[in-house]
C-alpha cells in the first residue's frame, strides 16, 4: 500500500525474497472477502453413457461389480472400465463420491 512505512516495505522485501507472501491486514482482509464472495464451483462434469448410467444405478442400488457385471451381461473388467471413466467424467475416487454426485446431479435416482 502507498501508506506502508519504509521499514515494513524492507521487510516485507525480505520475506518474499525468502519465499514467504507478505500482505497487509488491509491487503489480508480484502483477500479474505473475496474469498467469502467467491463460492467454490465443483469441476464441470462429462456426460455419461448410457451404460454408465445404467452401472452408476446397479451401484447405487447396491449391487457389487460381479453382480452389476451379470445384469449389464458384460464382463467384470468391462465393469472395473466403466467404474474408471465414471470416476474421471465426475471428478471423483470412490464408489460413495461417485453414486452421491450422480445423485446430487440427478443423474440417478
Amino acid at each position: 500500500m502507498k501508506k506502508t512505512p519504509p521499514a515494513r516495505l524492507l521487510d516485507a522485501i525480505r520475506e518474499a525474497a525468502a519465499g514467504g507472501a507478505p500482505m497487509s491486514p488491509e491487503v489480508a482482509r480484502r483477500v479474505v472477502t473475496l474469498f467469502r464472495k467467491t463460492a467454490p464451483s465443483e469441476p464441470e462434469t462429462k456426460p455419461l453413457t448410457p451404460q454408465e448410467l445404467r452401472l452408476l444405478q446397479l451401484l447405487a442400488d447396491g449391487h457389487s461389480y460381479q453382480a452389476a457385471a451379470a445384469r449389464l451381461d458384460i464382463s467384470v473388467n468391462t465393469v472395473r472400465s466403466y467404474v474408471r471413466s465414471v470416476y474421471d467424467k465426475l471428478h471423483v475416487h470412490s464408489k460413495s463420491e461417485a453414486v452421491s454426485r450422480a445423485l446430487r446431479h440427478g443423474l440417478i435416482r
